[in-house]
């Protein structure tokens, strides 16, 4: 190329400052370098100096030094004149210059651009290679004079490992918005630079950007803990509790990382949170049906066990006492009065509490409360979850549990002591129906007084008691007098009416401490509390007046009946047994059938011989 095809010094300067880095640095490995333009009288000189091993070397004209360029430039190059024509180019060059001799339009534009730029233009292209596969070239054009300097780099890898990088990181942010999980980053001051999903917590992630994360965490929870959005160390499943837009409380799983510069300064925080509040809460719920089969478990065993219905009414108590970290348990069972009775009572309850508790009972089965209600119940500095206990469509009692009011009961105790309460009454409902039989099985059916089996027991405790308040007491044996006539004449269901008219008056003109009963047949006994010889023949007289209006109600005066009657006083603390006792009121009661019946005898005293 001649001298004269270079303008003067300005073009050379360009092709210093229009090559790509990468250039000057193969330039400079090279050892060539661009000295400026000389001046001598004439066109530009290109002096080429070398910096290592030559000392010095004489100056060369631009068009050698250009052509030496060319020729060594590791990648791409040619020159191209006037008309597009290769003026010349270096081997690697043959599919740059077949695309330009092919008229590639973008190779051809980039040329004459070139030719009407001050400066250099750098432009990419792709074109085909000679394996077909697409080879994508970064080509520098500068003008210089009429010729044109390309220079190209093969960027084809590179360009397909940013695409590569490109769709993995696209990739990895569509995964990320499918994620449930909760992705973010923040900087140094814990404000939020990266969100995913697009929409996390109820919150559009754009809306986030710029946010202090703190604005995510419940405050509640926060208080007295470390951020862990602003974390100076790895947390790894931390449970933390935030709070979405419209208000939820969320509990999360969280796992973050500090983020540090080159020189180990923190600045930023990225970690993942995952909602596990429905996990959490089937695990509560899990953990509560667990903790209330287990109760329910301990009151059924204890039934079974030893101790039967007490017993299992003490576990009913103390078991959700320990369970629910409760001062005081009470059990209420209804009374035979319509009214609330304490059936047990455990733990620490002041009297008046215990009073306030009865009465607030009292209150709430009256009411139309449902089956398994459980109420709180604010007892001044304490607090009380009354479960009232059903039974056979009704309530029959209630569960209290009371502790100070400092501590209010939570959501899965009151359902807990709900579950303890079912049982409280089915165990308050069978207590009911024994003590019902057994009230049942020590009364005679026909007459409404006591049977023998309950006036032997009875009879045994009021002789104790006599004992031991030093006072007197009487017992009558009675036998009606014409009964077997009766019966024959009218039947048993005649004789059975007039046994239940006398027993039913008896009962109904009995004192109280006294004991009437049916010892079989048409034989009962009384005994008068506190009564003495006058006594017992004062009562005779009564029973004589009640069995006139039995056979008045009978209306058979051809068949009335009559009473033979044995009287026995007890002398306390002279060691009498009941069967003494017993014995001497049936000797009376004999000595009166034979003196002529419908008549009272006073037994001897106790240690008289009877003649």
């Amino acid at each position: 190329m001649a001298a004269a095809d270079w303008a003067d010094g300005a073009p050379l300067a360009r092709v210093s400052r229009a090559l790509d880095p990468r250039i000057n640095q193969f330039l400079t490995k090279r050892r060539l370098v661009f000295a400026g333009s000389v001046r001598t009288g004439g066109p530009a000189v290109l002096m080429m100096r070398d910096i290592g091993d030559e000392r010095a070397r004489g100056g060369i004209t631009a068009a050698a030094a250009l052509d030496r360029l060319v020729n060594q430039y590791p990648g791409p190059a040619l020159i191209v004149g006037p008309g597009g024509r290769i003026v010349g180019a270096n081997e690697a060059a043959r599919v740059l210059s077949a695309m330009l001799r092919a008229g590639h339009d973008g190779l051809a534009r980039l040329v004459d651009r070139s030719r009407l730029s001050v400066q250099g233009l750098k432009e990419e292209l792709v074109f085909q290679g000679e394996d077909e596969d697409d080879l994508v070239l970064e080509v520098t054009a500068l003008a210089m004079g009429a010729m044109v300097l390309l220079l190209a780099r093969d960027t084809t890898v590179e360009r397909r490992l940013i695409v590569s990088l490109s769709d993995s990181r696209q990739r990895l942010t569509d995964i990320i918005d499918c994620l449930p999980d909760f992705s973010w980053e923040t900087d140094s001051r814990g404000t939020l630079t990266f969100v995913a999903p697009r929409l996390a917590l109820g919150y559009p992630a754009e809306e986030l950007h710029g946010q202090d994360a703190a604005v995510l965490i419940d405050a509640e929870w926060l208080a007295g803990r470390a951020n862990p959005f602003r974390a100076e160390q790895r947390l790894t499943d931390s449970e933390v509790w935030l709070r979405a837009k419209d208000g939820t409380h969320l509990c999360a799983r969280l796992s973050c990382v500090p983020v540090c510069d080159d020189h180990g300064r923190q600045i930023g925080v990225r970690g993942v949170a995952r909602d596990i509040t429905a996990a959490r809460a089937r695990e509560n719920a899990l953990s509560l049906a667990l903790d209330r089969e287990r109760l329910r478990g301990a009151v059924t065993e204890a039934m079974r066990g030893a101790g039967g219905l007490e017993r299992a009414l003490r576990v009913a108590a103390e078991a959700p006492l320990s369970a629910l970290n409760a001062g005081g348990a009470l059990i209420l069972a209804r009374n035979d009065a319509g009214g609330v009775a304490n059936v047990l009572m455990t733990g620490s309850v002041l009297p008046v509490t215990a009073w306030s508790i009865r009465e607030e009972v009292a209150r709430l089965m009256a009411r139309d409360t449902m089956p398994g209600a459980v109420h709180v119940v604010e007892l001044g500095t304490d607090t009380a979850l009354v479960a009232i206990a059903w039974e056979s469509g009704a309530p029959i009692g209630a569960l209290v549990l009371v502790r100070s009011a400092r501590q209010p009961w939570q959501g899965g105790q009151i359902s807990l002591l709900g579950a303890v309460a079912d049982q409280l009454g089915l165990v308050l409902g069978l207590r009911a129906r024994v003590a019902q039989l057994e009230a049942l099985s020590l009364v005679d059916a026909l007459t409404g007084v006591m049977n023998r089996r309950a006036f032997d027991q009875e009879l045994a405790t009021k002789m104790r008691q006599a004992d031991r308040l030093g006072r007197r007491g009487t017992l009558l044996l009675i036998d009606f007098d014409g009964f077997k006539a009766l019966n024959d004449r009218f039947g048993h269901a005649y004789g059975d009416r007039a046994l239940s008219l006398f027993g039913r008056a008896i009962q109904d003109n009995l004192r109280a401490g006294d004991l009437a009963a049916r010892l079989g047949g048409d034989e009962f006994a009384l005994w008068l509390d506190g009564a003495d010889a006058a006594g017992g023949f004062a009562k005779t007289d009564s029973l004589y007046e009640m069995m006139g209006r039995v056979n008045g109600a009978l209306g058979s005066p051809e068949a009335a009946l009559g009473l033979s009657i044995g009287i026995a006083v007890y002398e306390p603390g002279g060691g009498e047994g009941r069967d003494a006792i017993t014995s001497r009121a049936d000797h009376a009661l004999y000595r009166a059938k034979r003196g002529g019946r419908n008549r009272a005898e006073l037994a001897l005293t106790a240690g008289s011989v009877a003649c």
